[in-house]
C-alpha cells in the first residue's frame, strides 16, 4: 500500500516561524515538542508542581526538546507572566489533567481555549456532562456522580436498570468502564476503580450510569470561535466493532454523508454547545440507542498523540493540533486535496504469557494496507480496547482506497491471532 505509506511518511508543508506554543502538563514521551518543531514552532512545557498534580503524573523528560520548562506551583499570574516573556501565541493541553490549567492560561493570554475557565468540568467529567445535557433537553444517560459507594447503591434502588456502567468521573483515566448487574458487583469493583481515578486525576469520584444499548461510535470534531459564536465541524466518525469476547476488535471510519453520520453529527454539535466548547478539537463517545437515538457517553478535549493517531491524521490531512495553531476551520471543511481512503483501526490482544514480538509485528507491518503498527496504543478510541488479563496489545492502522483490500488484510490478522491463541492454549 505504497500510497498510504507515503502519506504517513510525508512531512507537512509548514513554514518555519519564531513563535512559541505553551504545552500544558505534557506526560513523558507525549511527543509534542517534536510535533511542534516540524511546524516551525518552539515548545514551552508547563509542568505541574507537586501540589497541583495527581499521583500518577510523570511530567516530561529532560531530553524531550522543549525550549523552556516552567513549573506551575499554583501561582497562575507568575506562570502567565513567564509565558508572555517567551512570546507564546497558542496554548495546547497535552494531557487530561492539563485541560483546566490550559483553559485558564489561554484566557489570561487572550488566546483561543477549549472553553471558558470555570466550566472545565463540562469538558472533562462524565457526570457533569450527563447532567448538563439533561438540563439542556439533550438525550443523555441517567447517571450519578459520587465518591460514596453507599450513595451509589441507594441510587440503584431509585433508578433500576438491567445493568449499569461504572467509571471514573474524570475522563482520561486508563481502564475501561465496568459493567455491573448487581449491587455486589458494584461493591466489588468500586475500590479499584476509585483508587485508579484518584491516582490519575486527583479526583476519587466515580460515575454510575444506566447501561446504554446500541452500537458505539467516536465522533471527532473541531471548533472555531467565529463572529456568531462557536462553529463546530465534524472531522471523522468511527464505528466500533466488537469481537465475540466483548473486546473491541476494530473501528472503521464512516462515510460522513450518509443519514446515520448526519444524525450523529447534528447530535454532537448540539452536545458541544451544551458543554460550552468554544475552540479546538474534541472526541465524543456516542452510543446509538435503537429507541432513543444518539446518547453521549463522554466528550473529551483531544490531548493524546499516539503513533496510530498520527498515522490516521496524516492520511486524512486533518491533524487536530493545526486547528489550535491556526484556527482555520475552513481547512477542515475543504482543505488541501487528500485522496479518499477507507481506514480501519485494528486492536490485537495477545494472550497471557504472549508478547507482540518482532516476528508478529513484522507480519502485521508487511500487510499491503498497513499504514502503522503501534505497540503502545493510547488513543481515545483504544481505551475501550482492554488487553486480556496479563496480556499485551497493539493497534494496527489499515488504509486503502478499496474496502475489500482492508477486509482481506483484516482476515489475515484474525487468522494469525487465532493460530497464536491455539498455540498458547496447547
Amino acid at each position: 500500500m505504497t500510497i498510504a505509506r507515503a502519506a504517513v511518511a510525508a512531512p507537512a508543508p509548514y513554514t518555519a516561524g519564531t513563535t512559541a506554543v505553551a504545552v500544558i502538563a505534557p506526560q513523558a514521551g507525549s511527543g509534542y515538542a517534536d510535533v511542534l518543531a516540524r511546524r516551525g514552532r518552539d515548545a514551552v512545557a508547563v509542568i505541574l508542581g507537586f501540589d497541583a498534580r495527581p499521583p500518577a503524573y510523570s511530567g516530561v523528560a529532560p531530553d524531550e526538546g522543549y525550549s523552556d520548562v516552567i513549573e506551575y506551583a499554583g501561582d497562575l499570574r507568575r506562570t502567565v507572566k513567564k509565558l508572555r516573556t517567551v512570546g507564546v501565541d497558542a496554548v495546547v493541553a497535552a494531557s487530561p489533567v492539563g485541560v483546566e490549567l490550559a483553559e485558564r492560561i489561554a484566557w489570561q493570554l487572550r488566546l483561543p481555549g477549549s472553553g471558558i475557565p470555570g466550566s472545565t468540568q463540562l469538558r472533562t467529567d462524565r457526570g457533569v456532562q450527563a447532567e448538563a445535557l439533561s438540563q439542556a433537553g439533550i438525550t443523555a444517560p441517567r447517571a450519578l456522580r459520587t465518591a460514596s459507594v453507599a450513595e451509589a447503591l441507594s441510587w440503584t434502588d431509585c433508578h433500576q436498570a438491567s445493568a449499569y456502567q461504572l467509571a471514573s468521573a474524570a475522563i482520561g483515566v486508563p481502564g475501561r468502564p465496568v459493567i455491573c448487574s448487581t449491587k455486589q458487583q458494584i461493591t466489588a469493583v468500586w475500590p479499584q476503580l476509585q483508587e485508579s481515578a484518584y491516582r490519575h486525576s486527583g479526583d476519587a469520584s466515580l460515575v454510575l450510569r444506566e447501561l446504554v444499548e446500541g452500537r458505539h461510535y467516536v465522533v471527532d470534531s473541531v471548533t472555531r470561535l467565529g463572529p456568531d459564536g462557536p462553529q463546530h465541524a465534524v472531522t471523522g466518525i468511527w464505528a466500533h466493532l466488537h469481537a465475540p469476547t466483548g473486546l473491541l476488535a476494530r473501528t472503521d471510519l464512516l462515510h460522513r454523508h450518509d443519514l446515520l453520520a448526519r444524525r450523529l453529527s447534528l447530535y454532537v454539535c448540539s452536545a458541544l454547545d451544551a458543554l460550552g466548547v468554544a475552540s479546538g478539537p474534541m472526541s465524543c463517545h456516542v452510543a446509538f440507542d435503537p429507541e432513543r437515538g444518539p446518547v453521549l457517553l463522554s466528550a473529551s478535549v483531544v490531548t493524546n498523540r499516539s503513533r496510530a493517531d498520527e498515522a490516521v491524521w496524516e492520511i486524512s490531512g486533518l491533524d487536530p493540533i493545526d486547528a489550535t495553531l491556526d484556527g482555520a476551520l475552513s481547512t477542515y471543511r475543504s482543505g488541501r486535496y487528500v485522496p479518499r481512503y477507507r481506514v480501519a483501526r485494528i486492536y490485537v490482544n495477545v494472550p497471557q504469557g504472549g508478547v507482540p514480538g518482532p516476528g508478529l509485528l513484522q507480519t502485521f507491518a508487511a500487510l499491503p494496507t498497513t499504514a502503522c503498527v503501534d505497540v503502545d496504543p493510547s488513543s481515545f478510541i483504544s481505551r475501550s480496547a482492554p488487553t486480556l488479563p496479563g496480556g499485551e496489545a497493539c493497534e494496527i492502522v489499515l488504509a486503502h482506497a478499496r474496502s475489500g483490500a482492508i477486509e482481506k488484510d483484516y482476515h489475515c490478522i484474525q487468522a494469525v491471532m487465532a493460530d497464536l491463541h491455539k498455540i498458547r492454549h496447547r
